[in-house]
């Protein structure tokens, strides 16, 4: 039984809400999307959607428009600072079993795709959800602007510092900092080593680098070295900073690193949260950053968000209106233990890599990582 007649109100207009939205549509079931922003700008750099979240695209219908605007991946290699090959992996086989292409592209691109598939009406901006109330699996939620809205359904989807997620446990919980930070963008760049397909990542002492075609002749790439949180550009600026840093690494890491504009270098501390089960109750859950942050050692964050959409949605779409609460917890459910071991799996990744591990540990972190069943994962 369609779940029809039920008002899902979705709070946050990134990749996971927007997802939702496309997901509940499909179905038949209204939704409202309500984003803080008064504008939707294009943010971040590039991200890789792996076999996991493209098949999830393809039962959104959203694959093939996708593709053209990508570079498609299907090998890794992982290198010393220097420029010696550690491992190399290639996922052609892969592919061809599931039947679904792993891509990176501009995040700004994927946005502009969510965004055209998706009923104008069916997005609000400038409307920042300061809390909720339910009643009876009614919700309405009060705006900071004195407004409300209200629906059947709370999806909140508003990333890892979530004013739903706070509300739902009665505290702002902090963030866990990983011990590094990021820095990361997008350059017109043709770098001659390697082919495109191809994704590397060069490993030093308490620093990476990582390199990939990003479509429309674009290379994304990414830089992780150890640092305090909260640490502040040194003297000379970002690229300045990197620019010393990865002096005397493999080529191109210098020429990629010149050849980007400074304004375009973005930086973050790498954070994350715990692993929880408590995501909802009554009509509320959680999906995305807002119910499970994962450091983006295994590329996985947006993946994650696009999948909870997609089973999200169908359950509730097996349901009528007074099955809503059970609904989402058939969902969390269905989602919790996946992203727990996935958040848990990125963190010891990282750590390893960044030289933040003893041995033993490390050792345990590097048999955790089963990646080729994570990517033939197929969301229901």
């Amino acid at each position: 039984m369609l779940c029809r007649g039920v008002k899902v109100l979705i709070v946050g207009a990134g990749i996971g809400g927007l997802c939702t939205a496309i997901a509940l549509r499909r179905w038949g079931i209204d939704c409202l999307v309500l984003e803080r922003e008064p504008e939707l700008r294009p943010v971040g750099a590039g991200l890789c959607l792996w076999h996991n979240a493209m098949q999830a695209m393809l039962s959104l219908g959203l694959a093939e428009q996708l593709h053209p605007l990508a570079a498609q991946f299907d090998h890794q290699e992982n290198r010393t600072w220097d420029g010696h090959v550690l491992e190399s992996q290639s996922f052609v086989a892969l592919a061809q079993e599931v039947g679904a292409q792993a891509i990176t592209l501009q995040r700004s691109d994927l946005q502009r795709v969510l965004l055209a598939n998706l009923e104008p009406a069916t997005l609000r901006l400038g409307a920042r959800v300061v809390s909720y109330s339910a009643t009876n699996e009614r919700i309405e939620v009060q705006l900071s602007d004195g407004g409300s809205e209200t629906g059947d359904c709370l999806v909140g989807a508003d990333g890892i510092h979530s004013a739903i997620r706070a509300q739902l446990s009665g505290l702002e919980e902090p963030v866990r900092y990983a011990g590094y930070t990021c820095c990361r963008g997008l350059v017109a760049y043709r770098p001659e080593w390697f082919a495109k397909g191809w994704f590397v990542q060069g490993i030093g002492e308490g620093a990476r680098f990582g390199v990939t075609h990003s479509g429309n002749d674009q290379v994304y790439w990414w830089t992780t070295f150890n640092a305090p949180q909260d640490s502040a550009d040194a003297e000379g600026g970002r690229k300045a900073e990197l620019l010393r840093r990865y002096a005397g690494w493999a080529p191109p890491i210098v020429d990629i690193l010149a050849a980007t504009r400074e304004s375009a270098i973005l930086r973050n501390d790498i954070v994350d949260r715990e692993p929880t089960d408590d995501w909802g109750e009554g009509p509320v859950t959680l999906l995305g950053d807002a119910a499970h942050p994962m450091t983006p050692n295994m590329a996985q964050g947006a993946c994650q968000a696009i999948e909870d959409a997609v089973v999200l949605a169908n359950r509730l779409a097996e349901v009528d209106v007074g099955g809503v609460a059970s609904a989402l917890r058939r969902y969390e459910q269905a989602r919790q233990e996946r992203t727990a071991t996935i958040v848990r799996q990125s963190w010891l990744i990282g750590a390893r890599g960044q030289g933040l591990l003893d041995p033993e540990t490390a050792l345990r972190a590097f048999k955790l990582a089963d990646r080729d069943s994570l990517l033939r994962y197929v969301p229901r």
